[in-house]
């Protein structure tokens, strides 16, 4: 297939967990939830040799939620690009507390808004967790270790306040980010302004290995949007390379065989792609 013309709305690359680094046409750039490398029982889950030095920019972070398994590297971030972070307000101070991040410096956000930043437009969606067995005072307690990013409070935080987002570029492009359960994502899909593309955290835990392409494609098949992104699968690529590989393979074939326009794209962790408005020869 020849392209006889290629538009490049957005450059991105997916680095590890939920962390990516979004790319804007005006040079600003964006990190989602970053943690790529740290200490402790969660080092092996990140990418090898990849660190702060190798990030091409960070004006702005957003957070997702606040488990250390999200921020682990606001710090480092911060302390490079004196970056923006986008957090909910209910988590904006003990952020700064823990981070060390200034107070003007953080950017509170609240459910069902619309904020324009320099280069995209963030509209934030209520959203909650998969879900954890432990109460407060034992997420407490889990999180009390040093090996653990940021505060135990904003680790007990990350179970409560959870933030779906979809953004728009300049040039129109709508990406769709769930970090969770889907919290009516699906309804405000629909429609003249739904997303280009929709990157999803995986359906349940990663200890839950039953029917993950089937219940993941399920859900994507009602979406119907051309492209899905899948995050937060590191550990089986860690501990399981070809159950990760058999859920993209699966899910596409399911898709195929509803007959939906949906494909998945799998990501190679810190590899670059465009997302691209083009015109083809027909063969």
């Amino acid at each position: 297939m020849k392209n006889l013309a290629v538009a490049t709305g957005l450059t991105f690359r997916w680095i590890n967990g939920q962390c990516f680094e979004f790319q804007f046409s005006n040079g600003k750039t964006l990190i989602t939830d970053p943690w790529y490398k740290c200490e402790g029982m969660m080092a092996e889950k990140c990418p090898p040799n990849f660190t702060t030095e190798d990030l091409e920019g960070g004006d702005y972070i957003f957070l997702n939620h606040s488990h250390g398994d999200h921020t682990a590297n606001v710090q480092d971030v911060y302390d490079r690009f004196h970056s923006t972070v986008i957090t909910h307000s209910a988590t904006a101070m003990e952020v700064a507390r823990a981070f060390k991040v200034p107070l003007t410096s953080i950017y509170p956000v609240d459910y069902e808004g619309t904020y324009y930043f320099d280069g995209f437009i963030l509209e934030t969606h209520h959203a909650t967790h998969h879900k954890q067995p432990s109460s407060y005072q034992e997420t407490i307690e889990r999180f009390k270790g040093p090996e653990f990013p940021g505060s135990p409070e904003l680790n007990a935080m990350g179970s409560v306040f959870n933030m779906n987002f979809i953004l728009t570029t300049e040039q129109g492009l709508r990406i769709a980010f769930i970090g969770g359960n889907d919290d009516g994502m699906l309804k405000r899909m629909q429609g003249k302004d739904k997303p280009n593309i929709v990157i999803r955290n995986k359906m349940a835990s990663s200890r839950v290995k039953t029917n993950v392409a089937e219940d993941f494609a399920a859900w994507f098949s009602e979406a119907d949007i051309p492209l899905l992104v899948p995050m937060h699968y590191e550990t089986w690529l860690t501990d399981d390379p070809e159950f990760a590989q058999k859920m993209i393979t699966d899910m596409n074939r399911i898709m195929e065989e509803k007959g939906k326009i949906g494909r998945v794209a799998p990501m190679v962790r810190g590899k670059w792609y465009t997302l691209n408005l083009a015109i083809s020869e027909v063969e």
